[in-house]
């Protein structure tokens, strides 16, 4: 076998069967595909055990309670059976030639242990993808990492032993654990971003609250404080990523995000699901951002669609 794909599940069963066809569809045969069902309560568990029973190379693992993004990434880790792990999520498409472009880059580049790719964003048709395309240099990662994540996570390959010698994910981080680990692992290994897309992106705001994007910055801010101090731990490193937090207008940051989140999907023409995020978002802001989220979303969404004619 030339990798493992990693994909962990939970409630996904929806969309599970194009991101397994898609990797099934790939140009490089010699894989393992491990789909861990995280105790979903929907029809993911009869999709594994269907895919398993057709294919040799699929292995299904199945918890009795739900553990968590963390635990489960750790766990396929464990369970791995080559050198090479590839990320994969479960409403993702992996484009046909992913493995072989990745596992050749990681064989000709044996010094990178973390390697991504660019992506595209998905739209409402594949003619409506949007490239998305990040650094691709160490240098020029390491030095933007500490502003802002550009390493996709269901976009990476990684070396096993390399990143289990880091303690693999750590349990602390729940919503940002991938840049916690490249922040980690940019310190002692080199990473990289293959200059090609090989990941159909969905830019899904499912189940997605203001709320969350808050607690997923409280831990962008803790990973960032641990980067800088490695010497703090426990209740330590709370207390600083909190007073790092304190530091951020929440308001401010939720509408920028919720800003965000509406333009992208407004260039993909997923313009329903820009009217959902507008009306979800709108009612967890305080009244006057609310109001300026919707004549900003207006304006843009407008522009967006008559330039689009």
């Amino acid at each position: 076998m030339k990798c493992s794909v990693l994909l962990p599940v939970f409630n996904g069963g929806r969309e599970l069967r194009v991101a397994i066809e898609s990797i099934l569809r790939q140009d490089e045969p010699e894989f393992e595909l491990i789909l861990i069902d995280d105790c979903s309560t929907d029809q993911t568990a009869r999709v594994i055990r269907e895919y398993a029973r057709k294919d040799h190379r699929i292995r299904g693992i199945f918890h009795d309670k739900n553990m968590g993004l963390t635990e489960a990434l750790n766990e396929g880790l464990a369970e791995a059976r080559t050198e090479f792990v590839v990320r994969m999520d479960h409403d993702d498409e992996a484009l046909p030639h992913r493995l072989r472009t990745l596992v050749g880059y990681m064989q000709s580049h044996p010094d990178t242990v973390v390697a991504g790719s660019y992506v595209y964003h998905m739209g409402r048709t594949p003619q409506l993808d949007r490239l998305v395309a990040f650094p691709t240099e160490h240098e020029d990662i390491v030095r933007a990492l500490p502003s802002g994540n550009c390493i996709y996570h269901p976009a990476v390959i990684m070396r096993r032993k390399e990143i289990l010698s880091l303690g693999g994910y750590r349990s602390e981080f729940r919503n940002a654990q991938d840049y916690d680990l490249w922040l980690r692992a940019g310190k002692t290994f080199r990473l990289a971003n293959v200059p090609v897309p090989l990941l159909r992106y969905r830019f899904s705001p499912r189940g997605l609250t203001l709320g969350q994007k808050w607690q997923q910055m409280f831990e962008v801010q803790m990973a960032l404080v641990s980067f800088r101090d490695p010497s703090l731990s426990g209740e330590k490193l709370l207390v600083s990523a909190e007073e790092a937090l304190a530091k951020i207008d929440r308001e401010q940051f939720l509408c920028v995000v919720a800003q965000g989140t509406i333009e992208e999907l407004c260039r993909l023409h997923l313009w329903r699901d820009a009217l959902k995020v507008l009306h979800h978002f709108s009612k967890q802001l305080r009244f006057r951002h609310s109001v300026r989220l919707s004549l900003y979303s207006a304006k843009w969404a407008c522009s967006q669609y008559f330039n689009r004619q």
